[in-house]
């Protein structure tokens, strides 16, 4: 992967419990519709970049009830490997969409940067449930601290 090359994530307005997804790259595109439940995977997604900001694996689950989108996070040193997998169900076998490694920049600050745009949406209640406000900050936090260390090393 070049250094230009970079995940554009797109979460769309929320409707009565579902959210349209739009993911693409240089040579991959993939777009679905996910639910709240069981799990919010906004808030999910919050978590999973806080542990890969952090150095720690971590996936989160799209539900389209009843198949599932896997998004894994896997960091590595100046890395992360970041993969997509589905399956028919959430015990069901996987299989593997698309992987892509990438730097901080290419992978976890458009992820990041999509999650913040999303966390401004007007939305009812019914719609939608908004991102624990805790863990946006925290994200936010170590994000924040990560930017810093790469300039200041350039």
């Amino acid at each position: 992967m070049t250094k230009s090359s970079k995940i554009e994530l797109t979460l769309g307005n929320p409707k009565s419990g579902w959210l349209p997804i739009e993911l693409k790259s240089a040579d991959f595109g993939l777009d679905f519709t996910s639910s709240l439940f069981p799990e919010n995977p906004t808030d999910q997604l919050c978590k999973s970049l806080i542990l890969a900001t952090s150095g720690i694996d971590s996936e989160i689950c799209w539900h389209l009830e009843p198949e599932c989108y896997f998004f894994e996070l896997k960091p590595s040193g100046k890395s992360v490997d970041f993969c997509i997998t589905k399956s028919n169900g959430f015990t069901e076998t996987r299989n593997l969409i698309y992987n892509l490694t990438g730097d901080f920049e290419s992978v976890i600050l458009p992820i990041y940067r999509s999650l913040k745009k999303f966390s401004t949406f007007e939305f009812n209640k019914t719609d939608w449930t908004k991102i624990d406000q805790t863990k946006l900050n925290k994200l936010t936090e170590l994000v924040t601290d990560r930017k810093n260390y790469l300039q200041h090393r350039l």
